[in-house]
């Protein structure tokens, strides 16, 4: 009876011992065939990711990423073009190495020679077509309605804004002050399909407060400048009065000593703003007693509101003027300026510099 139960045993062992075999050999071949597949796929998708598309006459060799765009639309853009491009390798090649994120927007060109790793390269790299349409410069010096007409000559940008009003506009981006002026920084700003004129204005403006805030920080703690704004037109008006950087902090000083004495600025292109349509570049009609929000002639103190669009070399100057006992300056006619610490040395350079030349008294 002993014998017979672990004759049994034995045989309950044996049989245990040949079905683990069989199912680690089907184990075995299952993984084996599984990496041989995946090995193959691998091997394919490599193959295809190195090898140039396969490009006819007959298809266009440009395609549009916009803003917000996923791979799956990349896909569609590229294959609306006539080239054919497999979603699932295109797909997970780019999720697996975490491009889907990174693609930039633009419109690109597909070269005879582009296989998917270099589509993918330029599409991570923003190597798209580039023209003067393709991006909007807003100059220094100038007033919002030149930055609304500079968007508005661009064909690639989307008009969202033509109909709204500057108040309206403001309040769209998120400002407290309704008054754009000066509010919107002058740059060169790249533009890619799908963005609007309201896209680029709001990141003119982000740019324009982050710089100003951070300027403000670090500012002189001695100028008679109360708020980030203030700076912002005592900036617009050292803007408008000299393009020369040498000069911006000296001229700054010079407003600075006139607010601290409580004399007017007199600066005539803040006569000019306020006289708007007004004024006649080609006359030079300028009426100093004309009044308006913004005549630092008749009004004593900074104008309403900013004059012009404004460099980071003026906001600098603005809230960190030089010191010195200058309280007028004037042109020498030739793009440069000469200062003057008083009204007899003023006028006798006014006299050598403008009188003899034909010129009108500008201070």
């Amino acid at each position: 009876m002993l014998i017979s139960e672990l004759d049994m045993f034995l045989y309950y062992q044996a049989m245990f011992i040949m079905f683990l075999k069989r199912i680690f050999y089907s184990i075995t071949i299952f993984f084996l065939l599984f990496f041989i597949l995946f090995f193959c796929l691998i091997v394919d998708s490599f193959v295809w990711f190195i090898k140039p598309l396969d490009i006819n006459q007959n298809t266009s060799d440009e395609f549009v990423v916009k803003f917000g765009d996923t791979t799956r639309d990349i896909i569609k853009s590229i294959r609306d073009t006539g080239i054919y491009i497999p979603e699932d390798k295109f797909l997970y090649i780019s999720y697996i190495f975490r491009l889907d994120k990174i693609f930039r927007a633009g419109i690109y060109k597909i070269s005879a020679f582009d296989s998917p790793v270099l589509l993918m390269r330029k599409l991570v790299n923003g190597d798209c077509i580039q023209n003067d349409n393709f991006r909007v410069v807003f100059i220094e010096g100038w007033k919002f309605n030149q930055f609304r007409e500079e968007l508005k000559n661009n064909p690639i940008i989307k008009q969202t804004i033509i109909d709204i009003s500057d108040n309206d506009l403001m309040k769209m981006i998120g400002s407290d002050i309704l008054c754009p002026e000066g509010l919107f920084y002058p740059d060169t700003y790249h533009v890619t399909p799908g963005l609007s004129d309201l896209d680029i204005l709001k990141t003119s403006y982000k740019k324009n407060q982050m710089i100003i805030t951070s300027l403000w920080e670090n500012r002189q703690k001695d100028i008679p400048i109360n708020t980030p704004y203030e700076a912002l037109i005592l900036a617009s008006i050292i803007e408008k009065e000299t393009g020369i950087n040498d000069e911006r902090g000296i001229i700054s000083g010079v407003f600075i000593n006139r607010l601290k004495l409580g004399m007017r600025l007199q600066s005539d292109p803040t006569v000019i703003y306020g006289m708007g349509d007004l004024f006649d570049s080609k006359e030079k009609n300028i009426d100093l007693k004309n009044d308006t929000p913004w005549n630092t002639y008749t009004r004593v103190g900074l104008p309403l509101t900013p004059i012009s669009s404004v460099s980071m070399c003026s906001m600098i100057a603005a809230l960190h003027p030089e010191k010195h006992n200058y309280i007028y300056f004037v042109s020498r006619g030739d793009g440069t300026t000469d200062f003057s610490e008083d009204l007899l040395s003023h006028n006798a350079k006014v006299y050598n510099f403008l009188i003899k030349r034909g010129l009108d008294f500008v201070r």
